[in-house]
């Protein structure tokens, strides 16, 4: 019977150890999850990964790969990043804010939960490319937690929120794809006229990414907000 929980998809970003995938997907099989995509991993699934999966071999074998994060997040309607640290740029939420939030996404859309190499974790590039980040408190003097660790932290709080039965779901929202193809068009135009600079253009896009990320939108909603830039655009080129 298919869960809500199939809509979840676990990314891992540039894994350097094959232990650590075998432990993700082992933790992903005890809390209900099926879906697990790698990005650029820089190690091999291998006979390691599959001991430490113990009996969930068959998530390793389901995995997808991705060359770039936007690809593996191309079809999810809502990402959530993680960090060890703190960003003043970037406010952050805790897993049980993120669990519940997640629950009522989960009936109308898919969800990513994106998880970062062992010894940095995810980029500020790849946050950008995340609604929300989730940081996983820890005792003063502790160190970053282990990958597999922050999976099973994390997927716990959704799949506790899940079965909670949540009672009000979110609208369906737009494709990380499509969302991206709007910020394209925002920085073309936002260009064309001189609004960001050129030599580092998604320092201040990031600003509009972070107000419109956080809200959330639809499919409608973008596609009425890149048709209002891509009228821009062809404005500007039609003077020029």
């Amino acid at each position: 019977m298919k869960s809500v929980l199939d809509n979840i998809t676990i990314v891992l970003v540039g894994t350097l150890f094959p232990g650590n995938i075998g432990s993700v997907a082992r933790a992903m099989k005890n809390m209900g999850m099926q879906r697990l995509c790698l990005v650029s991993p820089q190690c091999s699934v291998n006979e390691e990964s599959f001991r430490m999966a113990t009996s969930a071999g068959n998530i390793l074998r389901a995995a997808v790969y991705a060359g770039t994060l936007r690809d593996a997040i191309a079809d999810a309607g809502y990402i959530f990043g993680t960090t060890a640290r703190t960003r003043r740029w970037r406010p952050h939420i805790f897993p049980p804010q993120m669990g519940k939030k997640a629950a009522e996404l989960l009936p109308n859309n898919k969800v990513a939960l994106v998880f970062g190499p062992e010894d940095r974790g995810l980029s500020n590039e790849h946050l950008e490319l995340c609604n929300e980040v989730i940081s996983i408190p820890a005792a003063r003097g502790g160190k970053s937690i282990n990958l597999s660790h922050a999976v099973i932290i994390i997927c716990y709080e959704v799949y506790r929120a899940v079965q909670g039965e949540v009672s009000h779901e979110k609208a369906r929202l737009a494709p990380a794809a499509e969302a991206e193809k709007m910020y394209d068009h925002m920085r073309g135009a936002l260009l064309e006229i001189g609004y960001l600079d050129r030599q580092n253009p998604d320092l201040t896009l990031g600003s509009f990414r972070r107000i419109l990320t956080r809200a959330g939108l639809t499919k409608e909603e973008v596609q009425l907000i890149r048709g209002v830039f891509r009228q821009l655009l062809w404005y500007i080129r039609k003077k020029s």
